[in-house]
């Protein structure tokens, strides 16, 4: 069902404009996103990591075109309860409330799930789950391409062994805004990194990106290091909701329910968007995490 009221056609035009930015840093891990509702609230689901196969040389008897088949590594991800975030209307004020208040709220509620699969992850992100570590990245306000520099050479060696090329670095708002003033936009990421906060091939990663709600500089790892699940949460019925209807982000897949509940008696409107994700660890050894002081503890 949809809902004829040009409020929530506004918002939710915006919300799926606005979801790519703020879900940029699922393209870090391994992912197993669908709007599929589950059956069973508490299931888990089993997401195969990324990993790379070992080359070796071509033998006509056992290492051919026909590859053996095989199960891949995976990670088991349980779903919580979950998320959801909205705001009601009155009558009266559905009336006045013009199309900034629709846009802006579409893009804020965005935020605040975006926040919610961020959180997933980054509590995940402890010395307990991944014990490998560079210390001595230096306070944020001096954070520079030279500090990015010294990182990619840290991970690259023989205690971290993990690849730029197929690394990304992900750092804290703090660490990517005070990197990004340094740089010059005309050679490193222009608008993109701006705009997405998202910086492409600097000095061989293969994207150095923000994490809001990082606690620490920030980390870096290959998509093995976590799995991240979410799968689709809607009403039971569509009665007696106005509109229910599904936005997928385009890039990462993940699906949100919009929904429109109208209040007979008093005229109010509430217009909620929810959806149910889930992580957990995955290769415990394909994450560095960064650390300003010159000791991990």
């Amino acid at each position: 069902m949809a809902s004829t009221f040009a409020g929530h056609e506004l918002y939710s035009r915006k919300a799926l404009k606005c979801l790519p930015a703020h879900l940029a840093f699922l393209g870090a891990f391994s992912t197993d996103i669908s709007g599929e509702v589950l059956a069973e609230p508490s299931k888990s689901v089993d997401v195969p990591l990324i990993e790379m196969d070992a080359a070796g040389t071509f033998n006509r008897a056992n290492n051919n075109f026909a590859r053996p088949a095989g199960t891949p590594k995976s990670a088991k991800v349980t779903f919580g309860d979950p998320i959801i975030t909205g705001f009601a209307v009155t009558a009266d004020q559905a009336s006045k409330i013009d199309k900034k208040f629709w846009e802006g709220k579409a893009e804020l509620n965005m935020t605040s799930v975006a926040a919610s699969a961020g959180e997933a992850v980054t509590n995940l992100v402890t010395g307990e789950n991944f014990s490998k570590s560079v210390t001595g990245v230096g306070a944020a306000s001096a954070f520079s391409k030279t500090g990015v520099a010294k990182i990619a050479a840290a991970i690259e060696s023989a205690t971290n062994k993990l690849r730029t090329k197929f690394a990304t670095l992900v750092l804290s708002g703090e660490y990517f805004y005070y990197l990004l003033a340094g740089l010059d936009a005309a050679v490193y990421g222009g608008t993109e990194a701006i705009r997405g906060g998202v910086i492409p091939g600097l000095f061989g990663f293969r994207k150095v990106m923000t994490l809001p709600g990082l606690s620490t500089p920030g980390f870096v790892c290959e998509p093995s290091c976590i799995a991240f699940a979410s799968r689709g949460f809607r009403p039971a019925d569509n009665k007696p909701y106005n509109a229910v209807r599904e936005i997928k982000d385009p890039e990462s897949g993940l699906t949100l329910t919009l929904v429109e509940y109208p209040d007979g008696p008093s005229g109010d409107l509430s217009e909620s968007v929810t959806t149910r994700i889930g992580a957990s660890v995955g290769d415990s050894g394909a994450l560095v995490r960064l650390v300003a002081g010159n000791s991990d503890s």
